[in-house]
């Protein structure tokens, strides 16, 4: 009989504890197959072959569940408030200008959304719905932007335009993947080389426009303030015609009466005087009197008569006769 050496036979681990080994690892993938858990900002529906459990229920919300090993399958989708870049999207204009458009979309997926995006949107199991959003904005971003003109996104309507994107987004995306659009950002990332024209030629027309409507006003101010002093003046002027008028007319109604008191005045003294000269024939004498200024006249004629002297009819004097001797 040979003696063996202690390498010579290999030893070979019992059967029943391979068996009990892959008994154990087979419990412990039953074990864990046998439950799923569902984040706080998760929601989830199980599918048995193929087929999804309890849809009517709703989706299956946060925390710990239970389902058949290994022919139940979880499907997850995040429900939290996500940001999707869409990033710059080349779009051409009605008039063939090429721009580009950076939109970004702020959006929240409802619990009444989950099977819709899950199971009729994309694959079950296997989607990818970030694709699918782009590919929607992308689509509406260059259809709002074909309906416009480039002068019209460079000019004055480029904020009304980006608003109708907004819109736009907010409706197709709510009404096509049943998500929440919290807020849709846009702007203009890359204009053609025309578009700094526009913007200068669209600034210049618009001070101009200002500075037109500030002159306008500006005149019409001054056309105001015209009128009113003019009015002023005019009613000045009436008024100081006025006074004169009414100054003139009382002028001339006082010297009228005075006139007309002073023919009376000197009608009365006439008739005072002619009544004292016909009652008394000496007050004539002594008017003359009394206008007299005394000095006696210097000629002397034949039978005039001489102021206040009354001489008595001399006699004749007799002819001269000799002298005695």
């Amino acid at each position: 009989m040979n003696a063996l050496t202690p390498f010579s036979v290999a030893r070979r681990p019992p059967t029943r504890w391979l068996l009990l080994g892959a008994a154990g690892v087979l419990g412990l993938i039953a074990i864990e197959s046998c439950y799923f858990t569902v984040g706080q900002n998760e929601r989830a529906y199980v599918r048995q072959f193929g087929r999804v459990v309890n849809a009517d229920q709703g989706p299956v919300g946060p925390g710990l569940h239970l389902k058949f090993p290994f022919i139940a399958v979880v499907d997850k989708l995040p429900v939290s408030i996500d940001v999707l870049d869409a990033g710059n999207i080349e779009a051409y204009t009605r008039d063939a200008q090429k721009v580009s458009v950076h939109a970004t979309v702020t959006l929240q997926v409802p619990d009444t959304a989950v099977y819709h995006l899950l199971y009729e949107v994309g694959r079950a199991g296997n989607f990818d719905l970030d694709r699918n959003y782009v590919t929607i904005v992308s689509d509406r971003v260059r259809t709002v932007i074909g309906r416009h003109e480039i002068n019209a996104i460079a000019g004055a309507d480029r904020q009304a335009i980006l608003d109708e994107t907004r819109e736009v987004l907010t409706h197709d995306l709510a009404e096509l993947f049943g998500i929440k659009v919290d807020s849709v950002q846009t702007a203009l990332s890359g204009m053609p080389a025309s578009y700094a024209a526009a913007v200068e030629a669209a600034m210049q027309a618009r001070t101009q426009r200002q500075a037109a409507e500030q002159n306008q006003a500006r005149a019409q101010i001054e056309a105001v303030t015209a009128k009113v002093r003019a009015a002023g003046e005019a009613d000045a002027q009436i008024e100081a015609a006025r006074g004169q008028s009414q100054s003139s007319l009382l002028r001339a109604e006082a010297d009228a009466k005075a006139t007309r008191l002073r023919g009376e005045a000197e009608g009365d003294a006439a008739r005072a005087l002619a009544s004292a000269v016909s009652a008394n024939s000496g007050i004539v004498a002594l008017r003359t009197a009394e206008r007299w200024n005394g000095q006696l006249p210097q000629n002397i004629y034949a039978a005039a008569p001489i102021p206040f002297l009354s001489l008595p009819n001399a006699a004749p004097i007799p002819a001269s006769t000799p002298p005695k001797p």
